[in-house]
C-alpha cells in the first residue's frame, strides 16, 4: 500500500545521485592520456638538416611565432581522432607516380603505394608551406609512425582513422537505453523528507512497496528493448538522489499503533482483518486534506503557513554548545501555494523572524504576521480573487485558536468583503505542508555554517529563499488575544479542537469535524460587537529570556571569544531579564 501522506511531486534527475559517479580524473592512467594528448613537456622545433631554398622543406621560413602556432592549433583537440583529423588537413596524399630501381634486390626494394607530403602553417603566408617529414613531427611533437598510419588509412579509406581501441563501442547503444530507464523512473512520484533531512540533503522518498528490482521488472514489461538489472540500477543509483519509505520522524501515532497491532501474535484473523480496514480509513482520510491542498482553482488564492523550528544563537560548533541554553529565533513562513507539482517562486514565500528578546512566541505573533502578509503582501491577488483556502496544521497555541479566527473575521469583513473563505486542517502526524519544503531548504544551507552569531546570518540564508521582514522594522505585533476576549463569546456552541474545516460566511464560522461533510454555522459575535471595529491595540516588546539562560550565553560567547560587535548585541539583547514565572509561550 502506496504510505505517502504529504505532497506528491515528479520524480526529476538530480544534480548529485545518491551515490556519486567514480571520478577518473586522478587516475595515473588518465593523467598520462591527458598530457599525451596535450602536449605537456614538449616544445616545438626545427629538427631536419635541409639547406635553405629547398623544394623539399622550406622550414626556415617558418617564425618561432608559426611554430608555436601550428603547436597550439593542433593540441587544442583533446582526443586522438580530433588530432588526426587536423592531421590531414596538413599532409597532402598522392600515388605514387612512377618508380625507380634504387636498389638491385627485389626483396629490398620498397612497394610504396603513396607519397605524402607534409605542411605547416604561417602567420604571413595565406599559403601552407612545404616542410619534411622529420620537421612536420618535430613541430607537432608526434611519432612518425603515427603520422604514415593516419596517411595510410586515409588513402585507403578516404577518412580518418577512427578510434579503434577499448573493444566494442557500445557507449552510444548504452546512453539510448540509459535515456529509457531515466524516463521510466521519472514517471513515479515522491515526496521530500518532513524532518528527516539531515545526513540526506535533497533526497526524495518512493513509496515503500516499491523496489528497484520491482522497477526494473515494470520497465521490461513496458519496453521491448532488454535492460539488465545493473545497468537499471546503476541509473537509479547515480542519477537520482531516491530512496524508500521515508524517516519515521514525528510519525503519525496512528499509524504507528494500527502496525503494532496487525503484528500481534495473539490477534485473529478477523481482528487483523478488521485493523487492517480501519488503518486503511484513517489513511484515506489523512489523504483527503492533500488532495485539496493541490487542487488550486484559478479564482482562489491558497495560503499555507507554519513555525520554523527555532533558530539558536549563537550557534556554534564546540561541546559547551550541547549544554548551555541559547537565544531563540522565531520563523513563521507564509506561502502562496499554487497546486501540486508547483514551484515554489522566491516572492511567494514570504519570511517573518523575531527574536526571543523582542516578544513572545504565540498567537498574537502569527496572527499579526499573517494578518501583515493578507494586507499587504498578498492584496492584489486578493482583491482579483473569489475565494481564500488557508492550510496549517493543528497546533492550537499558534494557529488553531480564536485570536486568529477573530484576525480573519475582521481582515475579511473590512479588506475584501467579496471573498469567501475556508480554513483547513490536517490529521495530526499528516501534517507536511509546502512552506515545510522551504524549512527544510533553509535548514539545509544553515548546516553547511559551523558557526552564527549574529541575526543577520541567518536573514541572508533566508532572503534567498523568499521575502524576509523582520519584526520592529517591516511589520508590527498587534494584541489580537486581548481585543478577541472583548469582541468573541466566551461559551461556544462548537469545540474548535475537533474542527477540521472552517468557513468563515458573514459574521458565522462553518464548522466540520469530517472533511466530507456538511458546514454547520456558528455564531461566535458578542451581542452589539461588529467586525470592522476589531482593532486590535499595538502589541509592547516583552523579553522572555530568563536569568539562567542569560548566564549560559554570556558564558557560552567567552568560550568562543566573540569579538567586541557580536558582544556589544548579546549585551544589548539580555539587558531585558524576564521573571521566573514568565512563559515563552502563550
Amino acid at each position: 500500500m502506496n504510505d505517502f501522506d504529504g505532497i506528491e511531486e515528479p520524480v526529476r534527475v538530480a544534480p548529485v545521485g545518491k551515490k556519486r559517479k567514480p571520478s577518473k580524473d586522478c587516475h595515473e592512467r588518465e593523467k598520462v592520456k591527458r598530457r599525451r594528448h596535450s602536449g605537456g613537456g614538449k616544445m616545438p622545433a626545427v629538427i631536419c638538416s635541409h639547406k635553405k631554398n629547398s623544394s623539399v622543406c622550406q622550414a626556415e621560413r617558418l617564425t618561432e611565432r608559426d611554430l608555436q602556432i601550428n603547436f597550439e592549433s593542433f593540441y587544442n583537440y583533446n582526443t586522438k581522432v580530433k588530432q588526426d583529423q587536423a592531421l590531414l588537413h596538413l599532409i597532402t596524399v598522392r600515388k605514387v607516380q612512377r618508380r625507380r630501381k634504387k636498389v638491385e634486390e627485389v626483396d629490398r626494394q620498397k612497394k610504396r603505394e603513396v607519397t605524402n607530403e607534409y605542411h605547416l602553417l604561417s602567420e604571413h603566408h595565406p599559403t601552407k608551406i612545404p616542410v619534411c617529414k622529420a620537421t612536420f613531427c618535430g613541430v607537432l611533437g608526434i611519432s612518425k609512425d603515427r603520422v604514415t598510419r593516419v596517411a595510410k588509412y586515409y588513402a585507403v579509406n578516404a577518412t580518418a582513422r577512427p578510434e579503434q581501441r577499448g573493444g566494442a563501442r557500445k557507449v552510444d547503444e548504452f546512453e539510448a537505453k540509459k535515456q529509457l530507464v531515466k524516463e521510466h523512473i521519472e514517471t513515479f512520484t515522491c515526496r521530500a523528507s518532513h524532518y528527516g533531512r539531515r545526513g540526506a540533503p535533497g533526497r526524495k522518498y518512493l513509496p515503500s512497496d516499491l523496489s528497484v528490482k520491482k522497477m526494473h521488472k515494470l520497465f521490461d514489461q513496458q519496453n521491448h528493448d532488454l535492460v539488465s538489472y545493473s545497468l537499471y540500477y546503476s541509473v537509479f543509483r547515480h542519477s537520482f538522489n531516491l530512496a524508500f519509505g521515508h524517516p519515521a520522524t514525528d510519525a503519525c501515532s496512528s499509524c504507528a499503533k494500527f502496525h503494532f497491532r496487525v503484528k500481534d501474535p495473539s490477534l485473529g484473523e478477523d481482528e487483523k482483518r478488521r485493523e487492517t480496514a480501519m488503518y486503511i480509513l484513517h489513511r484515506r482520510r489523512a489523504r483527503v486534506f492533500y488532495d485539496m491542498l493541490g487542487k488550486v482553482e484559478h479564482d482562489a488564492v491558497t495560503v499555507c503557513f507554519d513555525m520554523m523550528q527555532n533558530l539558536v544563537l549563537p550557534r556554534t560548533p564546540i561541546g559547551q554548545a550541547y549544554y548551555s541554553r541559547q537565544l531563540y529565533m522565531y520563523v513563521f513562513g507564509v506561502v502562496l501555494h499554487h497546486g501540486k507539482g508547483s514551484r515554489q517562486a522566491t516572492d511567494d514565500v514570504h519570511l517573518y523572524t523575531w527574536m526571543e528578546h523582542e516578544n513572545t512566541k504565540g498567537s498574537n505573533m502569527t496572527a499579526s504576521a499573517l494578518d501583515h502578509c493578507l494586507r499587504h503582501e498578498l492584496k492584489d491577488a486578493l482583491h482579483s480573487a473569489q475565494k481564500l483556502r488557508l492550510f496549517s496544521d493543528s497546533c492550537f497555541g499558534q494557529n488553531k485558536n480564536m485570536n486568529i479566527l477573530s484576525m480573519l473575521f475582521a481582515f475579511l469583513k473590512t479588506e475584501v468583503p467579496q471573498i469567501t473563505a475556508e480554513y483547513a486542517f490536517p490529521i495530526r502526524g499528516h501534517s507536511f505542508l509546502p512552506v515545510d519544503r522551504v524549512f527544510g531548504r533553509i535548514e539545509q544551507q544553515v548546516r553547511k555554517q559551523e558557526t552564527t552569531l549574529l541575526p543577520e546570518e541567518y536573514h541572508n540564508i533566508m532572503r534567498n529563499h523568499g521575502r524576509l521582514h523582520i519584526y520592529g522594522q517591516h511589520w508590527q505585533a498587534f494584541d489580537f488575544k486581548k481585543e478577541t476576549q472583548c469582541f468573541v463569546k466566551a461559551q461556544k456552541s462548537f469545540k474548535l479542537s475537533e474542527a477540521r474545516m472552517l468557513q468563515f460566511l458573514n459574521d458565522k464560522v462553518g464548522f466540520k469535524a469530517v472533511y466530507n461533510s456538511d458546514y454547520c454555522y456558528h455564531s461566535v459575535l458578542k451581542r452589539g460587537k461588529t467586525w470592522p471595529s476589531f482593532r486590535p491595540s499595538l502589541l509592547p516588546r516583552k523579553s522572555t529570556v530568563k536569568d539562567a539562560k542569560k548566564r549560559d550565553v554570556l558564558r557560552l560567547l567567552s568560550e568562543i571569544g566573540a569579538s567586541d560587535h557580536v558582544q556589544a548585541f548579546y549585551d544589548d539583547a539580555l539587558s531585558q531579564v524576564a521573571g521566573e514565572g514568565c512563559d515563552s509561550d502563550e
